[in-house]
């Protein structure tokens, strides 16, 4: 992503201050950003790709707990108090990431207004996610946690819209902390009832309803 591609997110002048400061990186699909127990010495910024932040509580399982696009910041908390990154960043696909140091980035913190309230705004949309994410493991029916994972994927939806879900099966069982059979089996039960279709192996959404009445 171009200079000129990445201010669609920040300000002209937050990003030059930002690539003045930072350095661009190239990661393939499933190469690692850092591993879980690094210390945090930068913070990423995704100028193009996306990148899935996950854990592995046992051997051969993977939990996603937080994924990201062109234009996000993560791993903002270790970033800012300099400890050890709590989880694994992996590329889903070809992406370049803008690692800005750490000091820098403290230092932009206290000299721009725009870039500690854009910290901060997506500090907060960190804490809902996580809390999302508990919220998902802690629930014990299947079909609950992937309908809860599709809405968090959905997002905000206008009336007559039609939202697809992009992110592979895969993806959604590891958000939900299921196996992709599970997830695969679950999908197709959601279609049947009416929750969603599948078209040419994607999920597509026409209305939240009857998902949001499985989540009650």
């Amino acid at each position: 992503m171009s200079m000129s591609q990445i201010s669609d997110h920040f300000s002209v002048e937050l990003t030059e201050d930002l690539f003045a400061i930072g350095s661009k990186r190239s990661f393939g699909s499933g190469k690692h950003i850092f591993f879980e127990g690094d210390r945090a010495t930068f913070l990423p910024i995704i100028l193009s790709g996306k990148i899935k932040m996950v854990r592995y509580p046992e051997a051969g399982k993977e939990i996603i707990i937080g994924m990201f696009k062109a234009g996000e910041i993560f791993a903002i908390p270790p970033a800012m108090d300099g400890k050890r990154f709590p989880a694994t960043a992996v590329a889903i696909e070809e992406s370049e990431l803008l690692m800005i140091p750490r000091d820098d980035f403290l230092a932009l913190m206290g000299a721009s207004t725009e870039f500690s309230s854009l910290v901060m705004n997506r500090m907060c949309g960190i804490l809902r996610e996580r809390a999302e994410t508990v919220q998902i493991m802690a629930t014990p029916s299947a079909e609950h946690r992937i309908a809860t994972v599709i809405l968090r994927l959905i997002g905000e939806m206008n009336g007559g819209e039609v939202k697809k879900i992009t992110h592979r099966r895969q993806d959604i069982a590891e958000m939900a902390g299921l196996s992709l059979e599970t997830t695969i089996r679950i999908i197709r039960k959601l279609s049947e009832k009416g929750c969603l279709k599948i078209v040419g192996g994607r999920i597509l959404v026409e209305t939240t309803d009857h998902l949001r009445t499985l989540v009650r």
